[in-house]
């Protein structure tokens, strides 16, 4: 139920009931303009709003005023309400929790799937997220580093942090000052930042090659702020070069020491790596001979080398593949055999898959749809499937039910603290199987 004061729909105001929690961490009401999105609204108060955008699926809104709340949980941060990630500090600890793991059972339910596999939510602890992507504006002689407002180029600048590791978050102020100091315009519209075991790997993303200068500038600033590496990407499909390397970024994954590649794909926190690997490692016991899909640096490879006889790891990636090689060689992990294809384009057939009884696979958040046709098609008898997208994830668990699989257990892991987004790893297995891996 709405009540107008405009009469055209754009900037319009309206009094709104918040019905639901949307995916995205908005609050959801209905209204005679459609569906409408409440940043940092929940279900049960009332909202004066102004529509602000139209989006395919109904309008963003502008909150205005809380007509009647319910109960909220005091935000953490300060940045709460600018900045663009983080959305659902305002949630209590209980409807938290049931919405995160709400959004895996609502997924598995709309494509006709059980929802008691579901376990409880493991939540990531505070302090803990060791990989940021932050965006970068000048301001004055430094350059500014934080995360834009949703829908807006605005950029909220981070002077604290409360998911980050304190290693990451204190550093961002001195970071800002030592850049602006460096770099030329334009300068990288981004940075990522990785907290390793030989410290922090940062990677300045651009739209143009480093200048000489800046390469002596930005050694500079390796030694002052004790940075292990500083890569430079010049595109979204360009490889990141080193520009300094003082000392080579390393982390540990189920106790195998790997060189992390500049650019590497590193699980968000130690915390959900580790829920991911414990999950493969213990559903992996009994199988002998498996194949792991979308292997990255080896996250999963290594969890379950100490089960499995034979791991094939397969990765489209070639430096992420170089460092998987590298770290089990050194490691003298003789079973693992590495292999280079892009998954996407040549997923693995069926026939492939000839003597595998276990099938692992991490795949971006798009899913791997073509891929896990394959292995429903060749019948292997389990499979470990590890998603950052309860959506994607439940379409492709449809195609491996469908093919026989039964799932047996979810694990839901909240790997970004107070974000909309929730990690998940399940085991599907044939009737035949053993029911306890």
């Amino acid at each position: 139920m709405s009540r107008a004061r405009a009469p055209r729909a754009g900037g319009q105001e309206l009094e709104v009931t918040i019905t639901a929690l949307g995916t995205a961490g908005d609050g959801i009401a209905e209204s005679g303009q459609g569906r409408l999105f409440v940043p940092s609204a929940l279900p049960g108060e009332r909202w004066r709003v102004r529509l602000e955008q139209r989006l395919p699926q109904g309008w963003r809104t502008q909150p205005l005023h809380c007509v009647d709340a319910v109960e909220r949980a005091p935000p953490v941060c300060p940045h709460f309400g600018r900045c663009g990630g983080c959305r659902l500090q305002h949630l209590p600890d209980q409807a938290y929790r049931r919405h995160k793991r709400g959004r895996i059972v609502a997924a598995l339910a709309h494509r006709g799937l059980p929802v008691e596999p579901v376990g409880e939510l493991r939540v990531t602890p505070a302090a803990s997220r060791r990989r940021l992507r932050l965006g970068a504006t000048r301001a004055g002689g430094r350059l500014v580093l934080g995360l834009r407002e949703r829908g807006r180029h605005r950029l909220e600048p981070l002077t604290v942090c409360p998911i980050a590791c304190p290693e990451l978050a204190t550093i961002l102020l001195p970071l800002g000052a030592a850049l602006g100091g460096a770099l030329l315009a334009p300068e990288p519209g981004e940075v990522s930042l990785a907290l390793t075991t030989t410290g922090i790997d940062l990677l300045l993303h651009a739209t143009r090659l480093p200048q000489p200068s800046e390469r002596e500038r930005l050694a500079g600033v390796a030694h002052a702020l004790d940075l292990a590496r500083i890569g430079w990407c010049s595109g979204d499909d360009a490889s990141p070069e080193p520009i300094v390397t003082r000392r080579q970024p390393m982390v540990e994954l189920s106790t195998v020491p790997v060189a992390l590649p500049a650019g590497g794909f590193l699980q968000a926190t130690a915390f959900g790596e580790a829920e991911l690997a414990r999950a493969a490692a213990a559903w992996a016991a009994g199988s002998t001979a498996a194949v792991d899909l979308y292997a990255g640096i080896g996250t999963l490879t290594f969890a379950i080398a100490a089960q499995v006889r034979r791991v094939r790891a397969v990765e489209g990636d070639g430096a992420a593949l170089v460092a998987l090689e590298a770290a089990a060689r050194a490691s003298r992990l003789g079973g693992i055999r590495a292999e280079r294809r892009d998954l996407a384009r040549r997923p693995l057939l069926a026939a492939e898959f000839a003597g595998c009884d276990l099938a692992v696979l991490d795949p971006p958040r798009v899913g791997a749809v073509e891929q896990v046709r394959e292995i429903a098609a060749a019948r292997v008898p389990k499979v470990i499937y590890a998603a950052c997208s309860p959506e994607t994830f439940a379409r492709d668990a449809r195609h491996l039910v469908d093919g026989g699989l039964e799932l047996r257990e979810l694990r839901p892991i909240d790997q970004f603290l107070y974000a909309a987004e929730v990690e998940l790893v399940a085991l599907f297995a044939r009737p035949d199987a053993a029911k306890r891996p």
